[in-house]
């Protein structure tokens, strides 16, 4: 036998075997990449070329495409027991396919949302900016013996910049106010705090900013008012911008607010405001906001909007100030008195009503000042979330000095009454929005409010108007 032949047989038979399973895996291979398997041809180079090229063409095709990157391996967890399947939610940290920006990632961390922000994907860290400009006209007109009965002009009234946001936490805010003076320009710290949440609910504050425990007017941002500024009213009994520390809670229907600081207008910028230049040795704030219905939002400005259901809120509160006794001013001795507010605040689409009581009692043993007054608003908007008009009233009895304390001043007139009329034209909300209103006093006016628009009279003298406008732009 020919075993020659046999042998020649033998490796025939097995080069057939291995070619038609390399056939099939490669025809395998390309189907799980998605390409098509080649046809079947004769033995031709030059086919066999051409089949190249299109398998290299379809290949590229297949690179070209647009992928998602791989999401990284999941660690097993230390117990040994197999990974927790991806959950639709990690796809949001993948960078964007081609128009598909809503699932960016970057989108969650740059961007606008009632301000410029900025923030780590974890949300431990983020800062976000506002800017506003209240661009004001004042024309005043009052009765004087001397002078100019006339005075008019226009002003920038605030152009601040607005930072806040959190750090390490989300628990731990801060928040601060860049303000330049209307009448030098000289940029200043309005406003600076840092805040912090605990689990139970109950906010720490501390640094220099308006007093939240005390005229809910004061309360509330100059960006939120409903006439073009606060009252006179506000001028004369609120507390002003203060430094020190507050502790404070929120309830479904209630909330409470402590305030120690180191007393009226400490934290002013046309005040010295080092530990050994304060004009009290203490002072403290107290205050409870009780929610009857509504929503707390609802309590943060003057204003009802069409889609805002009612609400009724009801505020107490009170302040007292204790002297600087011994101090080298010893006018500060007389910084010793107890001031006492209340008010009520309904709402209800499109309609908006205000009324506060406030009393300050002065109790230095040399004066004997009892003060009191009372304001009322009302708005509403006739044609919704365009045209609010409004009135507001105020009354002040000042028995006989313009305050209390070192800063008190003989008046002539006890009795202060003020009436203003006017009304918004809001193109975006609060964002932007027009307001015009006439004032008038129809009593002596002791003392001068520049923001207000009203100027101190002479004495004797009464029966000052005012006319002023505003637009506001708010990002």
């Amino acid at each position: 036998m020919d075993h020659s032949f046999d042998g020649r047989f033998f490796v025939a038979l097995l080069g057939l075997f291995v070619f038609g399973y390399a056939t099939s895996a490669d025809a395998q291979i390309l189907q799980l990449q998605g390409a098509q398997p080649l046809p079947a041809v004769e033995s031709d180079p030059r086919s066999e070329m051409e089949a190249l090229y299109r398998r290299i063409e379809e290949l590229e095709r297949k690179v070209a495409e647009p992928h998602r990157l791989p999401l990284p391996p999941t660690p097993l967890p230390p117990t040994g027991l197999p990974p927790e399947p991806i959950q639709p939610e990690s796809f949001e940290f993948l960078p964007c396919e081609s128009g598909e920006e809503p699932t960016c990632f970057f989108s969650k961390c740059v961007g606008y949302d009632k301000g410029f922000y900025v923030r780590t994907c974890d949300k431990n860290y983020s800062l976000k900016v506002n800017g506003m400009i209240q661009f004001r006209h004042y024309a005043d007109w009052r009765d004087t013996t001397t002078g100019d009965d006339f005075e008019q002009g226009f002003v920038v009234e605030r152009a601040p910049l607005i930072f806040s946001g959190n750090v390490i936490s989300p628990r731990l805010k801060y928040w601060y106010i860049l303000q330049s003076s209307r009448v030098t320009g000289t940029s200043f710290l309005e406003e600076g705090k840092l805040i912090y949440t605990f689990e139970n609910g109950i906010q720490f504050q501390a640094g220099r900013f308006r007093n939240p425990a005390f005229l809910r007017e004061m309360d509330i941002s100059y960006a939120r008012q409903l006439a073009v500024e606060r009252s006179y009213y506000n001028s004369v009994f609120a507390t002003g911008v203060l430094q020190g520390i507050t502790l404070s809670k929120q309830h479904d229907w209630l909330r409470w607010i402590a305030f120690l600081n180191d007393g009226r207008g400490s934290g002013s910028s046309a005040r010295n405001k080092d530990f050994y230049q304060n004009n009290s040795d203490m002072a403290i704030s107290l205050a409870t906001d009780i929610k009857f219905f509504g929503e707390w939002a609802q309590y943060g400005d003057f204003t009802s909007w069409p889609d805002e259901d009612p609400a009724l809120f009801l505020g107490m509160a009170m302040f007292y100030e204790n002297p600087e006794m011994g101090d080298n001013d010893p006018a500060n001795n007389l910084n010793h008195f107890i001031s006492y507010a209340t008010d009520l605040t309904y709402e209800s689409h499109g309609f908006a009503a205000f009324g506060s009581l406030v009393a300050r009692n002065s109790m230095a043993e040399s004066q004997n000042i009892n003060q009191y007054g009372a304001l009322c608003q009302a708005s509403y908007q006739v044609i919704p979330n365009h045209f609010e008009p409004f009135a507001r009233y105020e009354y002040i009895w000042f028995d006989g000095f313009t305050d209390v304390g070192s800063p008190a001043k003989p008046v002539n007139d006890s009795n202060l009454n003020i009436l203003t009329a006017g009304f918004n034209w809001y193109f975006h909300r609060q964002s932007c929005k027009f307001t015009i209103e006439a004032i008038h006093a129809f009593n002596e006016v002791p003392f001068s409010s520049p923001n207000v628009g009203l100027l101190a009279d002479e004495a004797g003298e009464s029966g000052q108007t005012v006319l002023s406008s505003q637009i506001q732009l708010f990002f």
